[in-house]
């Protein structure tokens, strides 16, 4: 493992990163209310979203999908920047926070809803499907935010800040969640922002006042990585061999180079 490269700086409270089909990192913006695109050094405005952009990802056809918290919905940014409401509610009840997303092999969109307190209980994990219509799969969590689909799509794992753990949820066959169990737990009073996961199975979870966290398979810490200061959020692998860890720090992001590459992420039904 390389030591932490300064890619960019001057971001104004950075949440998430996507890369695009052309290897360009894309970064949500919450101190801004946007999206901006980053690519030889030099940060550009991507598209308006609303007050408090959280977690992005990019689909199979280049779309970029938002979990915007500020005005309590899921965003659809196209790549001629049109943007679109994808979904604000499930069964008539209006999302809280949304804050995190990952996609399913089907194209589904997986996204945490952080609920309205950590004391409340009432944070969730819904699915978006290909025409907009949402359910809900878990409720009764506090403040979940990251999410990551195990290689397999078999396990989902979440971060549930309020209780400082990461929980492991698998799908049944009718593709429901079940079996719930706690993989990890923090020490009082940290929690991850952001999972995501290596080829080898290992678990990367972004610590605010940490650091990046790995964790083996079997939920038992491997390492901490330190990074230049202690505001973690999102992250993302990228580079031509996937094995540049990318994340974000106060207003920088930074770049990390290992020998194992990440595991690559669902984008919809032609990723599988």
């Amino acid at each position: 493992m390389a030591e932490p490269e300064l890619v960019i700086s001057g971001l104004k409270s950075p949440y998430s990163l996507a890369f695009d089909v052309d290897d360009v990192m894309f970064v949500s913006e919450s101190g801004a209310g946007r999206v901006s695109r980053v690519e030889n050094g030099r940060i550009s405005p991507f598209a308006d979203t609303g007050p408090r952009p959280r977690g992005i990802a990019f689909d199979d056809s280049d779309d970029l999908f938002v979990a915007e918290s500020g005005r309590h919905h899921l965003i659809l940014v196209s790549p001629d920047k049109a943007i679109e409401v994808y979904a604000s509610s499930c069964r008539g009840r209006r999302f809280a926070r949304p804050e995190d997303l990952c996609f399913a092999p089907t194209g589904d969109v997986l996204f945490s809803d952080a609920g309205h307190g950590d004391a409340e209980e009432d944070g969730s994990v819904y699915r978006a499907d290909l025409d907009g219509e949402v359910t809900e799969v878990v409720t009764g969590l506090s403040s979940p935010a990251g999410m990551i689909l195990s290689e397999d799509a078999s396990v989902l794992y979440v971060s549930e800040r309020g209780n400082s753990r990461i929980l492991s949820l698998e799908f049944d066959a009718d593709d429901k969640l079940e079996n719930q169990q706690v993989f990890f737990e923090f020490d009082k009073g940290k929690s991850a922002e952001c999972l995501l996961f290596d080829a080898q199975g290992q678990l990367y979870a972004s610590v605010p006042g940490a650091g990046v966290v790995v964790i083996d398979p079997e939920g038992q810490l491997l390492q901490t990585l330190s990074l230049p200061g202690a505001h973690v959020s999102g992250m993302a692998f990228g580079g031509l061999e996937f094995d540049e860890l990318h994340v974000c720090e106060a207003d920088s992001v930074y770049r990390i180079s290992f020998e194992i590459p990440g595991q690559r992420p669902f984008a919809g039904p032609r990723s599988v």
